[in-house]
């Protein structure tokens, strides 16, 4: 077994000690579809309205936990490590803290996986939400909406000085991208400013690619650019200004 094997194995049950990591993996994407189940259920709306909601909701959880991981578990951790002073002393072990980051980054990208699962097989098994009607536009949608939305947490990661910091950032950017990226109400029911807001930022662009893909559409080509641009710009942010201590 290899050193960033062990490692990642090492990392990976911390990571499951961690009470907040079972919650965001299994009771957060739970309890949002149980809750607007309940809501769509006891609400008057015709059948049209209540299949765009089986089709919003099972995106927003989706698209809500992956938000969650990327900006306050991922950066947090790093943060911490950074700030006990972890990473300097790896630095100068055979063991290089490139090895946790990319342990970090697998073990959050295997979490958002788990959860996306979560979504599809409950969603529908339990509260009867549909699968993606276009299940490329689907892998793409998520896989790319996640990179983006990782490398802006990797950012975070980077610029905050400790913990008590990247917490802060991480929730100072949480709530404006639930706001305008159509999680806290759907893109339709928004202000037409907010709702174009809303296309130009990562959480907003990955929601809304993963309900084109719910639709059987494929992501547009706007969408496409944001996160791809996101990813290249981010990761390059982070990679130039992420100190190991």
């Amino acid at each position: 077994m290899s050193g960033r094997t062990k490692l990642t194995y090492v990392e990976s049950k911390l990571f499951l000690r961690d009470p907040t990591a079972v919650f965001f993996v299994v009771a957060l994407p739970i309890m949002l579809l149980a809750i607007f189940d309940i809501i769509t259920t006891s609400s008057t709306d015709d059948a049209a309205t209540r299949e765009a909601m089986a089709a919003f909701v099972p995106a927003m959880a989706m698209a809500m936990c992956i938000t969650m991981l990327a900006l306050n578990v991922l950066p947090t951790t790093l943060a911490t490590y950074r700030e006990k002073q972890i990473l300097r002393r790896m630095a100068a072990s055979p063991v290089h803290p490139s090895n946790l980051l990319f342990a970090q980054l697998f073990i959050n990208l295997v979490t958002a996986v788990i959860a996306a699962t979560l979504v599809l097989i409950v969603g529908q098994t339990a509260f009867g939400t549909r699968m993606p009607d276009h299940i490329g536009a689907f892998g793409l949608a998520f896989g790319l909406g996640t990179c983006a939305l990782f490398a802006v947490g990797l950012c975070v990661a980077a610029m905050a000085p400790g913990s008590k910091a990247a917490t802060a950032i991480g929730l100072s950017l949480l709530f404006p991208s639930l706001f305008f990226g159509g999680v806290l109400l759907p893109k339709e029911d928004l202000p037409d400013a907010v709702a174009t807001i809303g296309d130009y930022t990562p959480l907003g662009a990955a929601l809304e690619s993963l309900r084109n893909a719910w639709d059987g559409l494929m992501p547009q080509t706007l969408h496409l650019v944001v996160l791809l641009v996101t990813v290249v710009v981010a990761s390059t942010v982070a990679a130039k200004f992420f100190r190991w201590e």
